[in-house]
């Protein structure tokens, strides 16, 4: 099979990237999982806790998905994965706090966050229809039509660009609900912080993956214009 020489040069910082963050979340994760915090705190009680003191509205449900966690502004449910509600550890307090920043980005009525939730039912069509007419152009040689798809695949790039700054903002706002409730001793903080950075890596690495891809297919077209 044919693999682009052009596609690897664009792809392989984002893959070796994506690569190593995968690694640290997994080891980071997984050891501090097992080291549970003098507070003895599970994800759902830092949900219950940080929740009630800063009046977060918010319903809490549960998925046996591994590392399904996250929060849906739309109908103000924040799920966790049942491990992380329900084993005490370093690793469920940041995750869970991980997702309360999003609760406190979107109640504090976060720019970014509501651009994210507008555009994310238009952009799930818009990339899939993009991608379609942009590789039907790349293969029948029409420069307008794969233009055409570029511009609508960059709405994946775009969302991945917006996103990376969100989930930073939200790993920066658990750090701070985490040490305003006192739910961690100073020592169990660095845990936390190892956690949520290697999770960042992960955003990371996608957001330079999207921007490499959508790239790369530019000057795939910019040479189907050329030879017409």
């Amino acid at each position: 099979m044919f693999i682009d020489p052009l596609y690897i040069i664009f792809a392989l910082p984002a893959l070796a990237l994506g690569i190593v963050a995968q690694i640290l979340l997994k080891i980071w994760t997984s050891q501090y999982f097992k080291q549970t915090p003098i507070s003895n705190f599970n994800g759902a009680q830092t949900v219950e806790k940080i929740s009630n003191n800063h009046n977060f509205d918010i319903s809490l449900a549960l998925t046996n998905q591994h590392l399904g966690d996250n929060y849906n502004p739309t109908n103000h449910v924040l799920t966790l994965s049942k491990e992380i509600a329900e084993k005490p550890s370093i690793t469920s307090v940041g995750i869970a706090a991980h997702e309360l920043g999003h609760v406190q980005q979107h109640m504090s009525g976060s720019a970014l966050i509501k651009l994210r939730t507008a555009l994310v039912p238009a952009l799930n069509i818009g990339t899939n229809i993009g991608y379609f007419l942009l590789i039907g152009g790349i293969i029948l040689g029409l420069s307008n039509l794969a233009w055409l798809g570029i511009v609508l695949f960059s709405g994946a790039t775009f969302f991945s660009v917006i996103t990376l700054p969100i989930e930073i903002d939200a790993s920066r706002r658990a750090l701070k609900l985490i040490n305003q409730e006192q739910i961690l001793l100073p020592q169990e903080i660095p845990g936390v912080k190892k956690v949520l950075s290697a999770a960042a890596l992960t955003y990371v690495a996608a957001t330079i993956q999207s921007i490499g891809t959508l790239l790369y297919f530019i000057l795939r077209v910019q040479g189907i214009g050329r030879r017409n």
